[in-house]
């Protein structure tokens, strides 16, 4: 039951990097889009060049700054959701190894047991076969 739970939670894990990558490609198409859509409209609009050029400037810059903003909103999700794993990883792994640890203790507690069952069944059996 313990792997199959580490199971399911590393699987969650993995869809929610899928997803996580999926919104980070989907910004960086979006930041794409935009920075050529704003140079498309600045380039055929009625400005002098000199405008235009200081126009495209600002606009990069802008799209240069929310880009940056958006990749590390991204990067502080992912940060956070490693770390929610690790720590799950962990958990899971003290609970197995604690579980593990009681069924090892019991094992050797009932092995102290076993020559003194064989030595009671080995008295026993003569007077088995005698009746």
């Amino acid at each position: 039951m313990i792997l199959k739970d580490l199971l399911d939670s590393v699987s969650k894990e993995k869809r929610k990097k899928e997803r996580v990558k999926t919104v980070q490609n989907w910004a960086v198409g979006m930041g794409a889009a935009a920075a050529v859509g704003v140079a498309t409209g600045i380039l055929f609009a009625p400005k002098s060049g000199k405008e235009t050029r200081e126009d495209l400037k600002k606009k990069a810059g802008n799209t240069v700054e929310a880009i940056k903003d958006t990749f590390h909103k991204e990067a502080k999700t992912v940060k956070d959701f490693a770390d929610h794993a690790a720590q799950k990883a962990g958990e899971i792994i003290k609970d197995v190894h604690g579980k593990t640890e009681g069924e090892i203790k019991d094992s050797k507690d009932g092995s102290h047991e076993i020559p003194q069952d064989i030595h009671k069944i080995g008295e026993e059996i003569p007077n088995e076969l005698n009746k």
